[in-house]
């Protein structure tokens, strides 16, 4: 069964940057430019030794998950969550950041 649109919209062209960023809103993303602001100024967010140690995984329904290789460095992470979130959130320019997430999870 197609799915047809609606007769107003059928000879309307929607940009497909708008499109995408509609259904990453729905699926709870952040904004694919945010993402990459915060990846590119990783090392300034949590240092250059912990950048060494930890990875942005994911920014999803306001919550930052970090990866890093050891459980010291999550433990460190841990007590330092809120300054990211507020660092990250200074960074963007908008409140995007509600939480953090520290998991252990290993290079393989």
């Amino acid at each position: 069964m197609a799915i047809e649109p609606l007769p107003r919209d059928r000879d309307t062209l929607h940009p497909l940057a708008g499109s995408l960023e509609r259904l990453q809103r729905s699926l709870g993303l952040a904004r694919p430019d945010t993402l990459a602001l915060l990846t590119e100024s990783w090392p300034q967010l949590v240092g250059s030794r912990l950048a060494a140690a930890c990875r942005l995984h994911s920014l999803r329904d306001g919550c930052l998950t970090v990866a890093v290789d050891d459980p010291a460095v999550a433990e460190h992470l841990r007590w330092q969550s809120s300054d990211l979130a507020a660092a990250a959130n200074r960074l963007c320019g908008f409140d995007v950041v509600e939480r953090v997430e520290i998991r252990v999870d290993p290079p393989r």
